[in-house]
């Protein structure tokens, strides 16, 4: 039994940071939209085990094309020996940055809009949220991120430890909590806080255009695409895309499909 905990220490992890943070929305919500549960959970939960079985090790690719560069001495960080602070600023402020590049052009670029719906059209946040997401966006993020990663020369172990962290606030940040108001206001300072990604999933075009990192807020303020929500406002006045039905963004088959469909109003 302990030999079994210790070789699946991350997907019990996983899943028990889910499991918990779907007991504390029950219980707690943030605010009060109807969660649908029954009926949005069959697809994000189906989407996030399909992701899992298909492309178990994609979070990994980038740490094993860091491992190839350490190994062979290729990018800036692996040139000569930098201390263990500036290789942490380097992974925090790198791939952040390559994550805040890829967010943005999803929503800019249609081929990569196409795929990146899925995630949106979603018509309630939570928890289960962070799992939807169409397989080929995976895939796309990673082909986007390795040539960076490779370029950067960035450490795998500390890259492993910032992959980690970043699947754990993607997790955070579109569950239906509250935080307390004096941690909320101090958080969002630097990192993207639940309310402040909230308005990253609203229907409104313009609020879903902002607010696109996934652990810092810093980059959305630098490049002027931070939206700043007034204190007391917990969520936008509707989440989902006008052009996908509330029955077909529920559809596990449909949102496999979705990039391929015309981007119309669907049934």
């Amino acid at each position: 039994m302990r030999d079994f905990i210790h070789e699946h220490a991350w997907f019990l992890t996983f899943w028990s940071l889910i499991a918990a943070l779907c007991v504390v929305e029950a219980l707690w919500p943030a605010f009060s939209i109807d969660p649908d549960r029954k009926r949005r959970w069959s697809t994000n939960f189906g989407l996030g085990i399909l992701n899992g079985l298909i492309f178990s090790l994609v979070p990994a690719m980038t740490v094993l094309a860091a491992i190839w560069a350490e190994d062979r001495g290729v990018g800036l960080l692996n040139l000569a020996a930098c201390p263990a602070w500036l290789a942490v600023l380097a992974v925090l402020l790198v791939r952040s940055l390559i994550q805040y590049a890829f967010h943005r052009c999803a929503h800019a670029v249609p081929l990569l809009w196409r795929v990146h719906r899925v995630h949106h059209c979603d018509v309630h946040l939570d928890a289960s949220s962070a799992l939807r997401f169409h397989p080929f966006e995976a895939i796309a993020m990673v082909l986007f991120a390795i040539p960076f990663v490779v370029m950067s020369g960035l450490p795998p172990v500390i890259l492993a430890a910032y992959e980690t962290a970043q699947i754990i606030m993607s997790l955070l940040t579109h569950a239906n909590i509250r935080l307390p108001g004096i941690v909320e206001r101090g958080a969002r300072v630097v990192v993207m806080t639940p309310t402040l990604h909230r308005f990253h999933h609203s229907a409104q075009r313009s609020e879903c255009d902002r607010n696109y990192g996934d652990v810092f807020s810093f980059w959305d303020r630098l490049f002027g695409t931070f939206l700043r929500v007034e204190p007391g406002i917990t969520a936008p006045a509707r989440f989902g895309l006008d052009d996908v039905s509330p029955l077909d963004a529920n559809d596990f088959d449909m949102q496999l499909t979705l990039p391929w469909r015309s981007q119309g109003k669907t049934a």
